[in-house]
């Protein structure tokens, strides 16, 4: 092993986090984590996570539930398109690989759901291969200890293929999910975006980034530019549609008789009003359209056409 992965493990013996999804090797409920923690936050992730696998225990169990259910049982992660990709990667593999996920980064990017990280992700997780899962953690440290600059969002993809060599290059030799799991934790807590802990880090020493960090601190940070969200205001503030959308699937969850498209609108924003309706109806049919309110509705929205 290199002196980096020495160090990085010798840190994360000490101070890895106690995560459920970290107790078991069944490929199956590594990946439900992993579509989980696209976006969401460790901590909610962990009040979730064993609760839908007992809902759903097996890949079959999920393969065979109506996309209403699943998305019930996703209440509270957010971005609940996911919930519908998983639902989509579960049937694919069910259907194509008689219910056993593949191994193989190839065969993996042909399954909904599963991007460049993902792919990596599953294969390092899940199998241990010596796949790369390349995140902005990964990619901010990587950078930093051995670029000398930092970098938290996609590079250019001749940068992008550097380091994606850079990575597999230091993955140790039958510690792929151990080395990967220190990564995540390491960015989380040690060699984070905004403040990073530099004086403390056990990898300083060795560090390109650290010497500049020590010298003109936030100046050589990369501070990422948001894109604006669309959205409207409740009460004054803007809120984006994400928010609302989500707010309209919880409603449907809950409800189980006919409602009227008004009153989802004072039930999902404060200050709604006859000039939001418009507004309200683009979103449900955006929703329907995903087939993400279409499937949690046992009832009809009257006024939506």
């Amino acid at each position: 092993m290199s002196s980096f992965s020495i160090a990085l493990l010798n840190w994360y013996s000490q101070h890895k986090r106690a995560l459920p999804w970290r107790t078991t090797t069944n490929p199956y409920s590594i990946v439900i984590s992993e579509f989980m923690l696209q976006q969401t936050q460790v901590s909610r992730v962990s009040e979730k996570y064993l609760p839908f696998l007992q809902r759903f225990p097996t890949l079959q169990s999920l393969a065979q539930a109506s996309s209403a259910d699943v998305i019930r049982a996703w209440s509270g992660l957010g971005y609940n398109r996911r919930a519908l990709l998983l639902h989509r990667f579960a049937q694919k593999v069910w259907s194509d690989y008689a219910g056993e996920i593949p191994r193989s980064v190839k065969e993996l990017s042909t399954l909904p759901g599963i991007g460049s990280y993902m792919k990596g992700a599953i294969a390092s997780f899940a199998f241990n291969l010596p796949e790369p899962a390349i995140d902005v953690n990964v990619r901010r440290i990587f950078w930093r200890y051995f670029r000398g600059k930092d970098q938290g969002k996609p590079l250019p993809r001749k940068a992008e293929e550097e380091l994606f060599l850079l990575v597999q290059g230091q993955i140790p030799s039958g510690k792929s999910n151990e080395f990967h799991n220190a990564l995540m934790d390491f960015g989380s807590a040690v060699c984070t975006r905004n403040a990073p802990s530099c004086a403390s880090c056990p990898l300083h020493l060795s560090c390109a980034f650290a010497p500049l960090y020590f010298q003109q601190e936030e100046k050589v940070l990369c501070v990422r530019e948001r894109k604006p969200e669309k959205g409207v205001y409740e009460l004054g503030k803007c809120v984006p549609n994400r928010i609302f959308r989500g707010r309209i699937v919880e409603f449907a969850r809950n409800n189980q008789g006919d409602f009227l498209l008004d009153e989802l609108g004072v039930s999902i924003k404060k200050d709604y009003s006859s000039s939001d309706e418009l507004w309200l109806r683009e979103l449900c049919l955006k929703l329907i359209a995903e087939r993400l309110l279409e499937a949690v509705m046992r009832k009809k929205l009257i006024s939506l056409s």
